[in-house]
C-alpha cells in the first residue's frame, strides 16, 4: 500500500516538474519568435519574371471626340464648282498603358534596405479605335462640275483615329498610365513577398500613328 502511495506521489511530482519546465520554455519560445526577426531573400529574377508575365498592362482609358475636316481644291478653280470636302464627327477610345515584356533584369535592382527599385518601360498608347455607331460625316460640299471622292471619308477617319490619339495625349493619358501602372505593380509584387517598391520613370515614348 505505501509503496503504490509512493509510486503515485513519484508520478504526481514528475507531472508539476514537467509541467513547471514547460511553462517556463514556452513564454522564452514565444518571445524568440516575437523578437526575432524573419529573413527571406526575394529572388529578382523570379520578380522580372513573374512581372513580364503581366505582358502589356492597360492601366488609362479615355473617351475622345474629334471634329476635323478634310478638303480637295484646286488652285485655279473656286470649290464651288471644283471642290470637295468632308467634316467628320468621329468619338472613340483610347487605351495606355505599358509593355512589361520589356523589363529586363537590369531595370531592377534592391537596396540596401531591402526595398526593390523597378525602371518601368514608358508608357504609350496601346490601342485606339472610332467608335462606328458615334462617328459619322456632319457635313459634305461636293462642287457642281465634279464627282465626290468615294474614298474621301475613309480618309477623313483615318486622320481622326490619329487625332483622338494626340487628343488623349494632348488630356494627360500618359501620365495617367504611368500612375496606375506604377500602383497595381506596388500591389502585385508585394504578394510576392516584398515590402516596399520604388519606381523610377524613363521619358515617355511617343505616339506612332497606326
Amino acid at each position: 500500500m505505501l509503496r503504490r502511495r509512493l509510486s503515485v506521489l513519484f508520478v504526481i511530482v514528475v507531472v508539476i516538474v514537467t509541467a513547471f519546465l514547460l511553462f517556463r520554455e514556452i513564454p522564452r519560445r514565444a518571445a524568440e519568435i516575437l523578437t526575432k526577426p524573419h529573413e527571406e531573400e526575394i529572388d529578382l529574377g523570379a520578380v522580372v519574371t513573374r512581372v513580364r508575365d503581366l505582358n502589356r498592362l492597360e492601366t488609362a482609358a479615355m473617351r475622345v471626340t474629334h471634329i476635323s475636316t478634310i478638303t480637295q481644291s484646286y488652285n485655279l478653280v473656286p470649290n464651288a464648282m471644283g471642290g470637295d470636302q468632308l467634316t467628320l464627327f468621329a468619338a472613340g477610345d483610347v487605351i495606355a498603358g505599358v509593355d512589361l515584356s520589356r523589363i529586363t533584369p537590369n531595370d531592377v535592382r534592391r537596396e540596401a534596405n531591402g526595398s526593390i527599385v523597378m525602371r518601368l518601360p514608358p508608357p504609350e498608347i496601346l490601342l485606339s479605335r472610332l467608335d462606328n455607331r458615334e462617328t459619322r460625316v456632319i457635313s459634305r460640299k461636293t462642287g457642281i462640275f465634279r464627282r465626290a471622292d468615294e474614298n474621301l471619308e475613309s480618309r477623313a477617319r483615318m486622320n481622326a483615329e490619329i487625332g483622338i490619339r494626340q487628343e488623349a495625349m494632348k488630356k494627360g493619358i500618359l501620365p495617367l498610365a504611368a500612375n496606375n501602372a506604377e500602383a497595381k505593380l506596388a500591389s502585385f509584387i508585394q504578394t510576392l513577398g516584398v515590402k516596399t517598391v520604388r519606381f523610377e520613370r524613363l521619358p515617355s515614348a511617343s505616339p506612332s500613328p497606326r
